[in-house]
């Protein structure tokens, strides 16, 4: 896969391809950014909401190249990281049915921990 940015982004691991990543900062995104679970109250972010720890406070943002545009996301722990082939694996067809959010494209490996894989030119526009 190559270089991958990942972080934390409302409690949960995620990964972009490097190259989809415009801009990383300090401080939180604007309160339009991105939000990749469904909604942008961290606190009530989809069905997945149980399955997470309490999300880590969002101290740094990223903004994103998408099919929009430019987006900004609020996430914790952003880094730049090499990810062999052999990590990566796209997301099931079953799975991407019942998730039903298709800028999640896979899982990765990253230093023992599973990441969501998000293709942020899927990415639904902040304003809708």
């Amino acid at each position: 896969m190559g270089a991958v940015v990942a972080m934390l982004h409302a409690g949960l691991r995620c990964a972009f391809p490097a190259q989809q990543v415009l801009l990383a900062e300090g401080g939180p995104a604007p309160e339009r950014g991105a939000c990749l679970w469904g909604s942008a109250d961290p606190g009530n972010a989809g069905p997945h909401r149980a399955a997470r720890a309490a999300p880590e406070p969002a101290t740094r943002s990223v903004r994103l190249s998408t099919g929009g545009g430019a987006q900004a996301i609020a996430c914790a722990f952003p880094r730049l990281v090499e990810v062999d082939r052999e990590h990566v694996w796209p997301l099931p067809e079953l799975l991407a049915e019942l998730l039903a959010m298709p800028h999640v494209v896979g899982l990765a490996e990253i230093d023992g921990a599973l990441h969501w894989v998000i293709d942020a030119r899927r990415l639904p526009d902040a304003g809708a």
